[in-house]
């Protein structure tokens, strides 16, 4: 069977990789694993028996690099970022007289922060 993907980690003599057509993470025991770098798109020939495991696990007999000028861009996941939150900024209603002043920051005229 012939399995495209795109691998996410490189561990010792393994594979975890992102199958394009269901869009799960499978781990990939290869030999040949140092060979290859997060983010390549590759094509995995293996047997057809998937370990019922989390992840689900394949024995590969044969792992190609598919070049990524032949593939378009809309065959690869987009990047996931994690949320960015940011703390609300309150201040004080218009007019406020019991209410100090915005503190100064704390550092001289002269602080550069790199």
């Amino acid at each position: 069977m012939l399995m495209q993907a795109v691998v996410i980690e490189v561990q010792w003599e393994r594979l975890l990789v992102l199958d394009l057509d269901t869009r799960q993470t499978i781990l990939v025991n290869t030999p040949d694993a140092r060979r290859f770098r997060p983010g390549d798109l590759i094509r995995i020939r293996y047997n057809g028996v998937m370990a019922n495991s989390i992840p689900p696990q394949i024995s590969a007999s044969n792992i190609a690099v598919i070049p990524r000028d032949t593939v378009p861009p809309a065959v690869f996941p987009p990047a996931v970022f994690p949320p960015v939150f940011f703390p609300p900024i309150v201040r004080p209603p218009a007019g406020c007289r019991r209410c100090p002043p915005f503190a100064r920051p704390p550092f001289g005229p002269g602080f550069r922060p790199w």
